[in-house]
C-alpha cells in the first residue's frame, strides 16, 4: 500500500503543468530583414527609463527577418523586467535619426502603439511570454 501511495504522489506531481522558465520574447512588426534586432532587458526602473543600455541585465542580437523574430531568455526567472528593442538595420549598433524622426525601428514592452513611451512601471512584466511591437517614423 505504501508503494501505491508514493506512486500516487509521484503521478500527481508529474501531471502538474510545468511553469515556463525564463522570458519568451516575440518581436513583431519588422519592416525588412536588414541588419539585426538588438534587445535590452532591464530590471531597474532608472536604467530602463533613461535607456542606460550598459545597465541592461541581459542582451540579445537577433538577425532581422521581415515580420517577426523570437528569442528565449532562459535565465530570466525573477522579474519584473522591461525590454527595449532596436531594429539596427545598418548594423552600426546605434539608433539613427534625422531631425526628430528615427530612421530605424524601436519598441518597448508596454508600448503597443507608436506614440507610447512607457516608463518602467508600465513596461514591466514577469517571466513568461512577452510581445514587443517595433515602430518606425520613416
Amino acid at each position: 500500500m505504501k508503494i501505491l501511495a508514493e506512486l500516487g504522489i509521484a503521478t500527481a506531481i508529474l501531471s502538474q503543468p510545468t511553469l515556463a522558465q525564463g522570458v519568451s520574447l516575440t518581436v513583431e512588426g519588422l519592416r525588412n530583414g536588414k541588419g539585426n534586432v538588438l534587445v535590452f532587458v532591464f530590471d531597474h526602473p532608472r536604467a530602463f527609463d533613461n535607456l542606460h543600455v550598459e545597465s541592461a541585465i541581459d542582451y540579445a542580437e537577433i538577425p532581422a527577418r521581415k515580420g517577426t523574430v523570437a528569442h528565449h531568455f532562459k535565465s530570466l526567472n525573477a522579474g519584473p523586467y522591461a525590454i527595449f528593442v532596436l531594429h539596427d538595420e545598418n548594423k552600426d549598433q546605434d539608433l539613427n535619426y534625422s531631425g526628430n524622426a528615427f530612421l530605424e525601428g524601436i519598441g518597448a514592452s508596454g508600448a503597443p502603439n507608436p506614440e507610447d513611451n512607457p516608463g518602467f512601471a508600465d513596461a514591466a512584466f514577469t517571466p513568461g511570454p512577452v510581445k514587443v511591437r517595433v515602430h518606425y517614423d520613416k
